[in-house]
């Protein structure tokens, strides 16, 4: 009752304030289910053959058929190639790339295919035979005057089949099919060019994946030296404390830089995984698949090089499979441009066909027959056809005009790749030269860190040197492994880019049993 008596009181503004907010409120639930309907289409507008095929709402997971036939094509069946038991050599490591890395199956495909199309506008220069037959029933009425047939028509009724062989030879195109079978034949070449950078490329991968695991492996030994060292000092430095000869801020000195070195240690064992998968990727194999490796100290020192920095250029522009490749694709968009402008020319071929007519008719006239009798018949014909297209709407200047576009690109795209290819080839030529400066310096400074290390272990023993001096040495000494150790895959590294860049094979030797 008090909620009536307070309706009842209610204004006539604030009745309709009321209804007004309602009518607002109902109007932007409208809008918003019609939104969410856009936006989320209901299941019942689908078919139902359809609908149980997809989630059943936006926000529902799809639940898949039983997927075991799709998932056995990505479950690989055969045999591992790689033998656990057997430590790998780089060569044997390049040598197993090129034959189980999917990439060159690939671009020996794709050169397989352009071989194929060169096969399938070479076909173009020969006639072309079909045999087609025609066969059924047919029945005409033929109007005549009615002073011969009374119903002024007659009916004539045929059963026939018509085999006939047609010939059409193209005996003139004004160079359309040459300008094709020209364009066809650089595209193989740039495909065979593509098959050996492909080529290039898994070797120089693998080959940076070879060094950076086993110069990991390194320097996870030189960490290891490192941490050995420095549990020497801490045992040093605690033995003279017994003796009253060391303080114990100096054994906690130690003993820290013990532990930053085992620290130090474990930082470089985790990126061990990091080069095994990089390792892998680049062969073709899953991580999973255990291999062991030699060092790359097996491989033969490296000499320095002999040739100046043009030479080595002017060899990569002649041996890079990739900068021929684009030469290629010039050659094949000038040919594509020739076929283009041949479009304008007419063509003459030679048509022939040979036949016959296999069948029965019969003539039906003012309700007589004459019955079924037979229109045995041979038919043939041989002739020379002429075309010349005159009007096609701009299509043929549109060709020309996109074959034309086609060339430059290239044109454009070899100066782009030689540019791109001289810097390559100058960086890593450069590199190169800089790597083995940089390695006389680093094996100096790993002869002087050694002595010094060497120097204050004595000094120290007999108490003539001090801790801080000897952990010093120590830090430098370790520093200077690691310097080493990070020249020598430099120079490697570095050898193995000048002869990437250069198209030339790579010296992956392995060094020669001492």
């Amino acid at each position: 009752m008090v909620t009536i008596s307070v309706c009842l009181r209610r204004t006539a503004a604030t009745v309709a304030a009321t209804v007004g907010a309602g009518l607002l409120v109902g109007s932007v639930a409208s809008l918003d289910a019609q939104e969410s309907r856009r936006e989320s289409p209901d299941a019942a507008t689908i078919p139902e053959r359809y609908s149980r095929q997809v989630a059943p709402t936006p926000s529902t997971y799809w639940r898949s058929p039983g997927l075991r036939d799709y998932v056995g094509v990505l479950k690989s069946t055969e045999a591992p190639l790689i033998d656990a038991s057997r430590r790998y050599e780089l060569p044997e490591l390049i040598d197993l790339a090129q034959r189980v890395n999917p990439e060159t199956r690939v671009a020996w495909e794709r050169a397989r295919q352009a071989a194929l199309a060169v096969g399938l506008v070479e076909s173009e220069y020969f006639p072309m035979l079909a045999v087609s037959a025609l066969g059924g029933y047919r029945s005409a009425g033929v109007a005549i005057p009615k002073d011969l047939v009374s119903d002024g028509f007659f009916r004539f009724e045929l059963a026939q089949a018509v085999p006939a062989l047609n010939l059409r030879w193209l005996l003139l195109d004004f160079g359309r099919r040459k300008s094709a079978r020209d364009a066809a034949k650089e595209r193989l070449l740039a495909a065979n060019l593509g098959f050996n950078r492909k080529h290039q490329q898994i070797v120089y991968a693998v080959q940076r994946a070879f060094y950076g695991l086993t110069s990991v492996r390194a320097r996870i030994a030189v960490a290891q030296s490192a941490v050995d060292a420095a549990r020497a000092v801490q045992q040093a430095a605690e033995s003279r404390l017994t003796r009253g000869l060391a303080t114990r801020p100096e054994v906690a000195l130690a003993r820290q830089q013990a532990a930053q070195a085992m620290f130090e240690l474990e930082d470089v064992v985790a990126k061990e995984r990091d080069a095994q998968v990089t390792l892998a990727e680049s062969i073709g194999i899953t991580p999973t698949t255990p291999i062991q490796l030699t060092d790359f100290s097996a491989l033969l020192p490296l000499s320095a090089l002999q040739d100046s920095v043009e030479t080595t250029i002017d060899r990569a522009l002649e041996q890079r499979p990739d900068l021929i490749a684009r030469v290629a694709a010039l050659r094949a968009s000038e040919a594509e441009v020739s076929r283009a402008r041949a479009a304008y020319w007419p063509t003459l071929s030679l048509v022939g066909d040979v036949g016959t007519i296999l069948g029965s008719a019969r003539i039906t006239a003012d309700g007589k027959s004459t019955g079924w009798f037979s229109t045995v018949q041979p038919s043939y014909g041989v002739g020379l056809a002429f075309e010349w297209e005159i009007f096609d709407g701009g299509a043929r200047r549109r060709r020309v005009e996109l074959a034309e576009s086609a060339r430059r690109v290239a044109q454009d795209e070899i100066t782009a790749t030689r540019d791109r290819a001289v810097t390559e080839v100058w960086k890593a030529y450069t590199d190169v030269k800089l790597a083995f400066r940089r390695l006389d310096v680093a094996a100096a400074l790993m002869e002087a860190s050694q002595q010094a290390y060497d120097d204050q272990r004595r000094s120290y023993d007999v108490g003539l040197g001090t801790l801080t001096d000897l952990l010093g040495a120590r830090r430098e000494l370790s520093r200077a492994r690691f310097v080493e150790l990070d020249s020598k895959v430099q120079v490697l590294d570095s050898a193995a880019a000048l002869a990437f860049t250069t198209g030339a094979a790579p010296d992956a030797r392995p060094a020669p049993p001492q």
